[in-house]
């Protein structure tokens, strides 16, 4: 598991921590569970390609251990199926600890399979829902010692019914200590009333003098309109070129859902030369349209829709640029196969496909 990855599912906990208020977190699993697996097979193809690449998922779990084996295969240099890589996921859970290991594979062009990552979690819950977890990541040198190379602390804490704050510290090696304190986010989500949840977060990194320096600072309202909207606003703010603090771009997202269909827009405002904005916001540049519609049969089809600006005349109408379908099929008991169609305009203005993933 990066590191990236490891912040953002992080930060996704303390979202959905904060709009469940606090409470406390219940463990689904089981005393003793029978072995279950799953496998999900993801073709992918490029322009041309005949023989897609198979990304194969198999999950088995008993007694409180889940062991997820992710594997992508496809054809080498002689035309025949190999395995490329393989990422072993081994999760265990003793109440009030949740103990991770993510080993990644990497398989040479002779077969040979080397590790060339190691991250290992350990998550600690309260009784009250507060949380405090430890990401380490190793990456082998080249003599295939494992060096300690990141470390993620996160600590999670609910400070009223209403109050959640989650403090994010990235720890990475300096050049006369093991480790050093990098990066820090200071995240805060407050519910206002049943329907309103807003949050601040702010994003620093050590200056030249070895203090605190914020480069982004996000400002956020989630309402949720009746059971099926959901409307979300927010205001990103980055250093301009003085490196004072400036607003750097807004999002607003509106999404609705009813039994069979679930719909977003994602509009993306920032300041772009000689475009005027309105109503105080900078002018448009994006806009994202999602649609996903689930059959009898629990196929899901979704298209997704890119709308941007032109780069050589930015005052014309907005166009939609891209277009991505992806079909979700059921084809057994937990099995399935997920295939991407992404569509791109031409020189001529004309969507085509460029590749089917």
């Amino acid at each position: 598991m990066t590191l990236e990855r490891t912040a953002s599912i992080c930060f996704c906990i303390a979202i959905t921590s904060a709009i469940a208020s606090g409470q406390q977190q219940s463990d689904t699993i089981g005393q003793r569970q029978r072995a279950l697996s799953t496998s999900v097979i993801e073709p992918t193809y490029s322009a041309g390609d005949v023989t897609p690449l198979r990304r194969v998922h198999t999950r088995s779990e008993s007694d409180g251990r889940t062991v997820v084996v992710e594997t992508v295969a496809g054809p080498n240099i002689d035309g025949r199926l190999a395995l490329f890589e393989e990422v072993v996921t081994e999760t265990t859970r003793r109440p009030p600890t949740t103990q991770t290991r993510e080993d990644v594979f990497q398989v040479s062009a002779d077969g040979r399979r080397h590790l060339s990552e190691t991250t290992e979690s350990l998550q600690d819950t309260r009784a009250n829902g507060d949380t405090d977890a430890v990401h380490n990541t190793w990456v082998p040198d080249l003599n295939g010692r494992l060096r300690l190379t990141a470390r993620l602390v996160e600590e999670s804490r609910s400070y009223a019914s209403d109050v959640r704050r989650t403090d994010t510290t990235l720890l990475l090696p300096g050049i006369n200590e093991p480790l050093r304190e990098a990066e820090r986010t200071e995240y805060t989500a407050r519910r206002i009333n049943p329907e309103v949840v807003r949050h601040d977060s702010t994003r620093l990194v050590r200056d030249v003098n070895g203090g605190w320096k914020p480069i982004e600072i996000r400002r956020g309202e989630v309402r949720e309109i009746g059971t099926a909207e959901r409307v979300e606003e927010e205001t990103i703010q980055r250093p301009d070129m003085d490196g004072n603090l400036a607003l750097a771009e807004m999002n607003i997202i509106r999404s609705s859902r009813t039994k069979d269909q679930e719909q977003s827009v994602v509009e993306t405002y920032a300041p772009i030369t000689d475009v005027q904005g309105t109503d105080g916001r900078p002018p448009l540049s994006e806009r994202i349209h999602r649609t996903t519609t689930t059959s009898a049969d629990g196929t899901r089809f979704t298209v997704e829709e890119l709308e941007a600006r032109s780069p050589v005349s930015p005052n014309d109408p907005m166009r939609v640029i891209q277009r991505t379908e992806t079909t979700v099929r059921p084809t057994g008991t937990e099995q399935w196969v997920t295939e991407r169609r992404v569509f791109e305009r031409d020189v001529n203005g004309r969507m085509q496909l460029v590749r089917i993933e």
